[in-house]
């Protein structure tokens, strides 16, 4: 049925497009619709990082109004294609990334990984969620904030150009000890990626997660001691049921902050690369 919904809103959508990263900045994308609001430009922009900086207690307090007239411009690194990720498109410039919550599904249909977007923050709120800087468009003392439909149209607007924001390589796992580069107050919500890393304590029938359960699992690593760095699966996401692999793999995901935790979503079963089925070992 969840297969089915995401059919019916990539139907709907001016355009379905395509999970494409491998252009240039600024590159047209006969695949990627503009639109949004027509009437929001790239003047007063700023990047993610300055946003932090002028909104130093957002990861730590309460939602906190946007009242200035400024913009951010980056590019969608994360949607809910397969289910993984739940009324929220990961967001990302250059400098550090953010979560946007929308209030609706099959957002994929319209947020392409890719995709260029500018977002005019004034009105908006800005706050956290597990200490994941966050965008929504009202606050709330409940466990997520979605900014509904009817807001967010007017603050949101694609180009219809397309980045090639690559993953972070935040670890390497080949020696056996993960040393692990991310930063939590600095790298938080960022598309990122392990290399030569295995899960720790699963077995031949061991599954992402369980479509038929109570709650989303974490997985751990061989290479990293403790259980600060994990991959989360949610049970709802299309690949719940798909096997572990028991070797060394390559993991690209949104590497999100929980408190003082990363949670590594995975964006779709590809971002998992075994590497015993791969001639070679990737970079």
């Amino acid at each position: 049925m969840k297969t089915l919904r995401y059919l019916m809103a990539a139907m709907t959508a001016l355009c379905l497009c395509t999970a494409c990263m491998d252009g240039g900045y600024d590159d047209p994308d006969p695949n990627i619709a503009a639109v949004g609001n027509n009437l929001i430009t790239d003047e007063n922009v700023i990047t993610i990082k300055e946003l932090k900086q002028l909104y130093p207690t957002a990861v730590t307090g309460s939602y906190q109004k946007i009242t200035q007239d400024i913009k951010l411009k980056g590019y969608i690194t994360g949607n809910d294609i397969e289910g993984n990720l739940y009324r929220e498109v990961a967001f990302q410039d250059s400098t550090a990334a953010i979560s946007l919550n929308i209030n609706r599904s099959g957002l994929f249909a319209r947020f392409a990984v890719g995709a260029e977007v500018i977002i005019d923050l004034k009105g908006l709120y800005i706050g956290n969620y597990g200490s994941q800087l966050q965008l929504a468009a009202y606050p709330s003392a409940t466990e997520y904030t979605y900014a509904s439909v009817n807001i967010w149209e007017k603050h949101y607007k694609i180009t219809g150009k397309k980045g090639s924001l690559e993953p972070e390589i935040f670890g390497d796992g080949q020696s056996g000890t993960l040393n692990l580069t991310w930063d939590k107050d600095e790298d938080a919500g960022k598309l990122g990626k392990l290399l030569n890393v295995s899960f720790r304590n699963i077995g031949n029938k061991t599954t992402f997660s369980d479509p038929n359960g109570t709650s989303s699992v974490s997985l751990y690593f061989n290479e990293h001691k403790g259980s600060t760095l994990m991959v989360y699966t949610s049970m709802y996401c299309d690949f719940a049921g798909t096997i572990v692999p028991q070797g060394k793999c390559n993991i690209t995901g949104i590497f999100k902050r929980y408190n003082d935790k990363c949670e590594i979503i995975i964006r779709s079963i590809s971002d998992v690369e075994d590497l015993s089925l791969s001639t070679d070992s990737i970079q």
